[in-house]
């Protein structure tokens, strides 16, 4: 089955590995965010995800209300489960070939 993500291509997965703490971040573009989170680790479900985000900047310096920061965490949650199982089919076909 073919993942269409276009809807969360403004997401980012990155890592500052310049950092001593080397802090794991997932970025949007499209609404200026940054979610910190305090550990690299693989999240099990949306309640461990939740958890772990340490720190969440708005670049334009102004936070939304609440309402807005969960949606954007959902939507966080929703581009790292797409691109898990992006990753998963990617691998089932090489390991077909």
């Amino acid at each position: 089955m073919k993942i269409h993500c276009s809807n969360y291509y403004h997401w980012l997965w990155g890592n500052n590995n310049l950092r001593p703490d080397r802090p794991n971040y997932l970025i949007n573009l499209e609404y200026g965010v940054s979610i910190q989170f305090a550990e690299d680790a693989q999240y099990a479900d949306w309640e461990e995800f939740y958890a772990s985000a340490a720190d969440i900047q708005f670049l334009t310096g102004e936070r939304p209300d609440q309402e807005q920061v969960e949606i954007l965490m959902i939507e966080a949650w929703n581009f790292l489960c797409l691109e898990e199982r992006l990753l998963e089919e990617l691998e089932e076909e090489e390991t077909e070939d």
